[in-house]
């Protein structure tokens, strides 16, 4: 965590007295949190734990606030082996024109719009592209009004970990300045 910390320039914050006692186990096991500005943004980068398992954190959270008003939600995942059952019980399910992304994730979303806004520009396909690039990662990108948040199951940190919660920080960046900017353009026209 403390090399995150590092490569993303945030602040380091140890969970609990055992961090400070043992920094490099903690360290290994993601016992820190993360905070501050990354690219103009508040970042918070953190594990949690499920209510009913008390052993290890189970998921690496990586998330900075947008703070709008009006509500959508967008929702980007592996794709799922069973895609057939998620078209049927999930009515807002969007294909892209990318074929490429369309084998690798699942987008679900209200707001049809704003998503093709998002994923025309090429540096969000393209870091869509690493952070997705093999069938391992089981994270999920959720973004809503209130928030931008990426999780992915929680085990050891890695270099391939850590490489990809960089391009998620990218990612949640870009995406927060398209959404703001399209909120600009969109109040200029009315």
């Amino acid at each position: 965590m403390k090399q995150i910390a590092q490569d993303l320039n945030l602040k380091a914050t140890a969970d609990s007295t055992f961090c400070k006692i043992f920094p490099k186990f903690c360290n290994l096991f993601g016992k820190y949190t993360l905070s501050g500005k990354f690219r103009g943004k508040d970042f918070e980068i953190y594990t949690i734990k499920f209510p009913s398992i008390k052993q290890f954190p189970l998921r690496l959270v990586v998330k900075s606030n947008l703070g709008l008003t009006e509500p959508f939600h967008i929702l980007a995942r592996k794709r799922p082996f069973f895609i057939s059952f998620h078209k049927i019980f999930d009515r807002d399910i969007c294909f892209t024109n990318n074929p490429i992304l369309d084998s690798r994730l699942l987008f679900s979303t209200g707001r049809r719009d704003l998503l093709t806004l998002i994923l025309q520009y090429d540096e969000v396909q393209d870091q869509l592209y690493n952070i997705w690039k093999t069938r391992k990662c089981d994270g999920t990108l959720s973004i809503g009004n209130n928030f931008i948040m990426y999780h992915e199951p929680f085990r050891l940190l890695t270099k391939t970990t850590r490489e990809r919660i960089k391009n998620v920080a990218n990612l949640i960046c870009d995406i927060a300045d398209i959404i703001k900017l399209s909120r600009k353009f969109m109040t200029k026209n009315n």
